[in-house]
């Protein structure tokens, strides 16, 4: 065995350890996805409401549903393809030429991945912006500028797709980690600005009741906190996420910063998959589901009606 056959065969047993160790993080969350999507989606049918909000979340859940299967099947598609072809199928050319036709015959699935994963991180955009939009929708400039901020995040989310794939296809090998950074700060744009609405709403409910209430929360503030809360902590991953991928443009391959960048991709998919999934439960457990996304109902709420606070 040559010393390049020799340094292949470690470099693949890098790559294939951090492939498998990043699989056993993905399985375990797509399972508790796939638990909390089937309860979110047994209280959603148990809800008498036609209206078409309430029918545009289930298409909404139901696409993230649908990207997030997909998501978890192409990536176990890859990392077996890998194996098979890179380790079980041996070729003339030996280990270097069976690592090269296993990239090759894999491309495919992995561009599969990475639009899925664009995917699910949309729809939580979509998601995040759908509350702030229903409480500030009689606000034109609030809306319009949401929208912009939303529009700009799905063409930043489709050109990282894009050059990924490019890069995939041209076997190229050229580092994408700056336009995944942008990608994933826009992402984090869109909710800090989503979640401060919201935010701001719960604070001017909170003032014109506590003089009443004294120290209870009402349903609707109840809601509104569920809301920031979801938004906060999904923020967190999005900035350790950040974090990791602007260090990883410097760092080297298999370092500490690029395994620990890796992985927090991974879990920074899933958390957008279960960021609305999740809220509903929760907003469920509260027994305030019926106020909680749909848009007849919250543009009819009593935060509505209260005046903003200079």
């Amino acid at each position: 065995m040559t010393p390049e056959e020799s340094e292949a065969i470690g470099l693949a047993g890098i790559t294939f350890f951090q492939n498998m160790s990043n699989l056993i993080l993905v399985t375990g969350l797509f399972g508790v996805y796939i638990l909390a999507s089937i309860i979110s989606m047994h209280i959603i049918l148990q809800k008498n409401n036609n209206g078409w909000a309430h029918k545009g979340l289930i298409a909404l859940l139901l696409a993230g549903f649908a990207m997030t299967v997909l998501f978890t099947c192409a990536d176990i598609a890859v990392n077996l393809l890998l194996v098979k072809l890179g380790l079980v199928e041996p070729l003339p050319g030996g280990p270097m030429a069976q690592e090269m036709t296993a990239e090759l015959k894999a491309f495919v699935v992995d561009i599969l991945v990475a639009w899925s994963g664009s995917f699910i991180i949309l729809i939580a955009d979509i998601a995040i912006v759908w509350r702030a939009w229903a409480l500030w929708a009689e606000h034109r400039l609030i809306i319009s500028t949401l929208l912009i901020f939303l529009l700009a995040d799905i063409g930043i989310g489709i050109a990282d797709s894009v050059v990924d794939s490019k890069a995939l296809i041209n076997s190229s090998g050229n580092n994408t980690a700056t336009l995944d950074w942008l990608s994933t700060t826009l992402n984090l744009t869109v909710n800090i600005v989503a979640t401060f609405l919201i935010a701001y709403r719960a604070w001017t409910h909170h003032r014109s009741t506590h003089t009443i209430l004294r120290n209870k929360k009402t349903q609707v503030e109840a809601i509104l906190v569920l809301m920031v809360e979801s938004g906060a902590m999904f923020g967190v991953v999005q900035v350790a996420t950040i974090i990791f991928n602007a260090l990883d443009i410097q760092a080297a391959d298999f370092s500490p910063v690029d395994d620990a960048d890796f992985f927090l991709d991974s879990l920074y998919i899933y958390s957008a998959a279960l960021n609305p999934v999740a809220l509903v439960i929760l907003i469920q457990t509260g027994n305030t589901y019926e106020h909680s996304f749909h848009l007849e109902d919250v543009t009819s709420l009593e935060i509505n009606s209260v005046p903003n606070v200079n």
